[in-house]
């Protein structure tokens, strides 16, 4: 694990809240020259803690104002069904996150839709023809009430 100084923590702090800023903009936050923040910065970058900078969009304004959570267990558990489905799952640009998790599922499933209706499709026409899916249970959000991306590293 690379050695992350104060300094560092404030670097990616800062490029948490704003990772467009420039340079100059965070070395006058984090009261270091330009240089030196700069290979801190790819420092940072080359060690993995930063993967990649992205746009985060407001996902309504796209037209996209469902946001299911659905709870799926696999009818086998071994690592061929485990790929199959990763295979699945990461063919599909509206499925946002998939975790494998403790309990009384297999995977948490983090699905971003334009409505009920494609919902509806999207189970049925394609989940729903896995045979290596057992069960499907979905929660619906009502309401969003935090969704930050920023982890505090300080």
């Amino acid at each position: 694990m690379i050695h992350l100084d104060p300094i560092d923590l404030k670097i990616i702090e800062e490029l948490q809240k704003d990772g467009k800023q420039s340079i100059k903009q965070l070395s006058q936050k984090i009261n270091l020259s330009i240089t030196p923040t700069h290979e801190r910065i790819k420092k940072i970058e080359a060690s993995g803690i930063i993967e990649k900078y992205v746009a985060i969009v407001n996902p309504e304004l796209l037209g996209k104002n469902l946001i299911v959570y659905c709870q799926v267990t696999l009818v086998q558990h071994e690592d061929n069904a485990f790929k199959k489905f990763e295979d699945y799952v990461n063919s599909i640009s509206k499925i946002l996150e998939v975790s494998y998790i403790a309990g009384s599922f297999d995977i948490l499933l983090k699905i971003i839709l334009k409505d009920m209706n494609e919902y509806q499709n999207f189970v049925l026409k394609e989940m729903s023809q896995l045979e290596i899916i057992s069960n499907i249970q979905s929660s619906f959000v009502i309401k969003q009430i935090k969704n930050d991306t920023l982890i505090s590293v300080i």
